[in-house]
């Protein structure tokens, strides 16, 4: 809700615009860096005495394709990227069009086919199988940030896009926005409010 622009969506919907104007230029080296037991985006911050919003979490989905008889044919994995102080909003992801027409969430086992590692040290760099990269648009103009380097114990520092990983396959909104957050139409601030729905039409 942003009373300065007359806006307001419930949570599910609300649009979430990219927190950077632009891209900067890169100022780091991209470094493997350990981080022994620290899966966590928050651990890893605090461990590396970074603020949260400089790194990038890995949630990994799947797609399948059925014949006529509803057996799987084929399974495409998907790597979503939101920054580190954000969560994922499976609503919005499911309107990205390679996903509209249903997304579950991948199996360990498929992780660690394509990525060679299980979940809490997963990226976009280095992985063992291609996969299908969604940034959300705050992660799209990042720079220097951090990720999982797809081996236990280990995240890369100073990642850029274009200089150390191909550009994503795809740029969407798919994070929940925050309170604070710019309204669309930039005229305001988003506020986190309590509401009540008083109707509903069904079609």
């Amino acid at each position: 809700y942003c009373p300065a622009s007359d806006y307001a969506a419930n949570v599910e919907l609300a649009e979430a615009v990219s927190l950077l104007p632009s891209r900067a230029a890169p100022s780091q080296p991209m470094a493997k860096t350990p981080t022994p037991g620290k899966s966590t985006c928050e651990d890893v911050a605090a461990l590396l005495g970074i603020p949260l919003a400089t790194t990038v979490k890995s949630l990994v989905l799947a797609t399948d394709e059925r014949n006529e008889a509803g057996d799987i044919v084929a399974t495409t994995v998907w790597l979503l990227l939101v920054r580190g102080d954000h969560s994922l909003n499976e609503v919005k992801a499911g309107k990205v069009p390679p996903l509209k027409a249903g997304f579950r969430f991948a199996t360990v086992a498929e992780i660690e086919d394509h990525f060679g590692c299980k979940p809490g040290y997963l990226g976009p760099i280095g992985t063992k199988k291609p996969v299908k990269v969604v940034a959300d648009r705050t992660v799209a103009a990042m720079a220097d940030f951090v990720c999982g380097a797809n081996e236990a114990d280990f995240h890369i520092t100073g990642v850029n896009w274009g200089r150390d990983l191909p550009e994503p396959d795809l740029v969407a909104d798919i994070r929940n926005v925050v309170a604070g957050d710019p309204s669309p139409d930039g005229k305001g601030v988003l506020a986190i409010q309590r509401g009540i729905e008083v109707g509903h039409v069904f079609y």
